[in-house]
């Protein structure tokens, strides 16, 4: 086929920007030969389709991981005996995936090479093969439907430019999803984009978002006033996180850069400010360090009243010790990180314009009231003014709408696996 010639032809170029990356300490220098379908002794062969049953999970990143911890705590739920294998794209998903208890193992996802996807599902021969959010390789999901697998995308969801780019490729990716069973998107316009690129009708529905499943408790006052302790914030400080910021886009600067600017006004009005940063690219530390003077960094175990979160993981439960938030990649043009995590732990979330990835539950934020969607340095330092400002009355009923709109979209996970298990027994 077309998209087969294309990858052939470009395969020179894929190996040698793949060896560069190899070279120059961007690509995991321990586990490469998973790209290739050779995954380690973690994940035993199965021999003719034996023994309990086998789940494929692959989830790109750790956005993507994330929306993953509550189907696989579903899956071993179900299948106590099943092996699940979680795979990812990126070393960051891996870090995070690594620390999930219900996977079974966790590799990398091989290059979708003909010969490197078979070598894979030959070697793990899963009953069924579920893809977080929208990842249509047609070279795997062919191979995994000769297979046998049933497949299955979960959390379904396609961005404005993943809309364009499948109404670009809907000929190269015709195959591909021809070979999917179910896609569970998380909107009726996830679910009508579905069908601009190719997806049958009669196999896209709406589900909604696995991550309202996420199990994240909000920590309580003890262990909330623990944290602030660790991590050096004093008594009584208002705590400002600006979660998963990104470089900057289209003549926009880099986050960090807006959120240094907006926090030089804030401290202006609220002298104690703590501020903690956490970029979306660990690898972009240095640069974050050099927008934010004085910041010292997590992983070195430094407190100041601006900190790096520099560790994977972590952000999370962090968010819990903070009175607002920032979520980052949406002043500059990313399409905005996720919301679930301050919304969970009852905090409320500030956004740019640029909310394309996360358009529902920003919109669902925002008419609840735990949100607000800003326009430059100028704009988020008056937000944050405003949400510190608030009494200790309204910090809290500000919580409880926060951690109601997270409750009330609950069940998708159930609701996935329900169709996943009438596949299998289909």
């Amino acid at each position: 086929m077309i998209y087969n010639l294309l990858l052939f032809l470009l395969s020179p170029l894929l190996l040698l920007y793949y060896l560069f990356r190899l070279a120059t300490g961007k690509e995991d220098p321990v586990h490469w030969r998973e790209r290739f379908g050779d995954f380690p002794s973690s994940v035993p062969p199965r021999a003719g389709g034996e023994g309990a049953r086998r789940f494929w999970v692959h989830a790109v990143s750790v956005g993507e991981v994330m929306a993953a911890k509550p189907i696989l705590r579903e899956l071993r739920k179900r299948y106590p005996e099943a092996f699940l294998l979680l795979t990812t794209t990126t070393r960051g998903g891996r870090e995070v995936a690594q620390g999930i208890a219900d996977a079974s193992a966790v590799a990398f996802f091989p290059l979708d090479f003909p010969w490197a996807v078979g070598r894979a599902l030959q070697h793990v021969q899963p009953d069924a093969v579920l893809l977080m959010e929208w990842e249509i390789w047609p070279n795997f999901l062919l191979a995994a439907k000769r297979q046998g697998a049933k497949v299955a995308v979960l959390n379904g969801r396609i961005s404005d430019k993943g809309l364009r780019r499948g109404l670009k490729a809907r000929g190269l990716l015709k195959d591909g999803l021809g070979a999917v069973d179910l896609f569970a998107m998380q909107s009726d316009e996830d679910t009508r984009r579905a069908g601009l690129v190719g997806v049958p009708s009669e196999r896209a529905q709406t589900f909604g978002n696995t991550k309202f499943d996420e199990s994240v408790s909000m920590l309580s006052s003890d262990e909330r006033r623990a944290l602030r302790t660790e991590l050096g914030i004093p008594e009584g400080a208002p705590v400002w996180i600006c979660g998963s910021t990104r470089d900057g886009k289209d003549g926009i600067p880099d986050e960090e850069l807006l959120v240094a600017e907006a926090a030089q006004k804030v401290r202006e009005r609220f002298p104690e400010l703590q501020l903690i940063v956490a970029p979306r690219h660990l690898e972009r530390v240095e640069t974050v360090k050099a927008h934010l003077p004085g910041a010292v960094q997590r992983s070195k175990r430094e407190q100041g009243p601006t900190l790096i979160l520099d560790t994977f993981g972590e952000l999370g439960r962090v968010y819990a010790v903070a009175d607002v938030a920032f979520i980052g990649g949406s002043l500059a043009p990313w399409g905005g990180q996720s919301v679930f995590q301050p919304l969970a732990q009852g905090v409320p979330a500030l956004f740019g314009s640029h909310m394309n990835n996360q358009r529902d539950i920003a919109a669902l934020a925002i008419a609840e009231g735990v949100a607000e969607q800003v326009e430059g340095a100028a704009g988020l330092a008056a937000a944050v003014c405003h949400w510190l400002a608030l009494s200790p009355e309204q910090k809290a009923e500000t919580a409880v709408k926060a951690r109601g709109l997270i409750e009330r979209n609950q069940g998708v996970s159930v609701r996935c696996l329900d169709a996943v298990e009438a596949l299998l027994e289909a």
